[in-house]
């Protein structure tokens, strides 16, 4: 009967030791889980503050793109309205006069003056006037030549030369050369002029390179761009030639006036 109970006593010693070894390593988990949460939360806690770090650096990215944007993006240009075209001025951008391809001359013929038409041509080298009946002759020891206007007014001036000139359409010829004064608009001029019948022609005067040179630019699209028929002053007009009148000159070519 005493065996009993010191069975009894050894077996509840053993269960007591058996407990407190589970307690023990029951708070040891324990405190190795409250460990791990602890490291856990420490990690979530630096994700959220590295998350955060990032919006703030992704932000200001932002913002510093869009000012960028705002200085890059070109501004609109206002358009101006559509304006009329200007109208053709009489200066060239090189000082020298837009003329039309026909133009209104103030001719002086040395003491005669006349107004007439004048085509411009590019294409020919002397200016030309209309002229028959031209005759050589002296005066003073000196070469003059006398022609008659396309009005009948007979004129005699100096002779400059004689020139041979080539046309496309025939033969060279030569012409008398004589020099005169006309006036353009406000450009007045002394210059060579040959002597030519052209009364077969439209225009009894012609303007060429040796007057439009560095003075005058064509626009063949417009005419009489220099204004209107000049006024002529009054003057002594020379004897005209009648034109039944048959009888031969008397101071012909190689005489002396």
């Amino acid at each position: 009967m005493r065996v009993f109970p010191l069975l009894l006593s050894a077996l509840l010693l053993q269960g007591c030791v058996a407990t407190e070894r589970l307690q023990h390593q029951t708070i040891q988990a324990i405190d190795r889980a409250n460990q791990q949460c602890r490291s856990l939360s420490d990690r979530v806690a630096g994700l959220q503050l590295a998350h955060q770090e990032t919006d703030a650096e992704i932000n200001s990215q932002r913002r510093y793109l869009e000012k960028i944007n705002q200085k890059v993006t070109p501004k609109p240009v206002p358009v101006p309205p559509p304006r009329e075209c200007e109208p053709v001025r009489t200066a060239a951008s090189d000082n020298k006069i837009v003329v039309g391809e026909v133009e209104w001359a103030l001719m002086d013929y040395g003491g005669y003056l006349k107004a007439q038409k004048a085509r411009m041509d590019t294409g020919a080298t002397t200016s030309s006037i209309s002229a028959s009946e031209i005759t050589d002759f002296e005066r003073n020891g000196e070469r003059w030549v006398r022609f008659v206007l396309e009005d009948g007014t007979e004129l005699s001036k100096p002779l400059e030369r004689v020139a041979r000139i080539s046309q496309a359409s025939a033969s060279a010829d030569r012409r008398r050369i004589v020099r005169l004064g006309i006036k353009l608009g406000d450009i007045s001029q002394n210059a060579e002029f040959s002597l030519k019948d052209r009364s077969h022609l439209k225009y009894e005067v012609l303007i060429g390179r040796n007057l439009l040179r560095d003075l005058l630019v064509v626009d063949v699209a417009n005419r009489f761009m220099l204004g209107s028929k000049p006024k002529v002053p009054k003057q002594s007009i020379p004897k005209k030639k009648k034109a039944s009148s048959k009888e031969p000159d008397k101071k012909s070519s190689g005489q002396t006036e």
